[in-house]
């Protein structure tokens, strides 16, 4: 009896390790595509007429730089590109694209059938919106996201454009890279840079406004589910350079941050 036991557990033993070996197979190599734009972000942005969701019937493929990560929180299922005349915000949904979608990588979007929409002035491309209230929806599906975002090949980081003074900003930059440069910290909501969740308390956004010279005021807003929501913004009236995302809700202008790196105090 006793060898009978032994001789199933061999066999079993056998049997799990064939499985282990066949369940995990070494995944393919990333293989960069190479694709052909056809059309600039900015022109393809060009082509929404304010609170009509557009959808995009021709065989549009635009290519840019991920300038945005979603690594420590403070961006959420979308990611942002830019090509040398503008940048866009891409909702896809799904979390941690930052594994797919580096920095600095080379993306392109097939953009026919896709909607462009805008949020408080800020165009996006994406699905159309089952909302009324929203004009955009996220590409979801698996077989969705393979027909129409195409990975290139990695590379340096964007550089961002540098913001003076009040005349350096424009409408342009909306969705790109940016720092202002020795810019003021003037008003806060409070002194993080974001509330975290808490049995009491919900999460809550932080908003830094700094001041440009010549007093244009950007408000750098962050998500209370940032990693680095509750660490310490900096002191009112002091000096930084603050690099993120530019963006626009309405009238207020705004930058999200990728990490508490893109802030140099002076």
């Amino acid at each position: 009896m006793k060898k009978i036991y032994i001789s199933l557990a061999l066999i079993a033993a056998a049997l799990l390790g064939q499985a282990c070996s066949e369940k995990f197979e070494n995944p393919a190599p990333f293989e960069p595509v190479t694709l052909t734009p056809n059309i600039t972000i900015k022109d393809l942005k060009a082509r929404y007429v304010s609170g009509t969701p557009y959808e995009i019937n021709d065989s549009l493929v635009i290519g840019g730089k991920v300038n945005s990560t979603d690594e420590f929180g403070n961006f959420y299922r979308s990611f942002y590109i830019q090509d040398a005349t503008g940048g866009i915000e891409v909702k896809i949904g799904k979390t941690t694209l930052y594994n797919e979608y580096k920095e600095g990588q080379t993306v392109y979007v097939k953009a026919r059938h896709l909607f462009l929409g805008a949020y408080g002035g800020m165009v996006q491309l994406g699905e159309k919106s089952a909302e009324a209230r929203y004009e955009t929806s996220y590409i979801e599906t698996d077989l969705r996201i393979k027909e129409t975002i195409f990975r290139g090949a990695t590379g340096a980081k964007v550089v961002p454009a540098q913001l003076t003074t009040s005349s350096d900003i424009h409408n342009g930059l909306l969705g790109t890279l940016v720092t202002l440069k020795n810019a003021k910290l003037v008003k806060q909501n409070m002194t993080t840079w974001a509330r975290k969740a808490t049995p009491e308390l919900e999460a809550g956004y932080g908003e830094q406004t700094f001041e440009l010279e010549g007093g244009t005021r950007v408000v750098v807003r962050t998500s209370g589910y940032a990693k680095f929501a509750n660490q310490p913004a900096p002191a009112l009236y002091s000096y930084a350079d603050v690099t993120g995302v530019l963006t626009k809700f309405n009238s207020t202008w705004q930058l999200a941050l990728n990490s508490l790196e893109g802030v140099v105090l002076k």
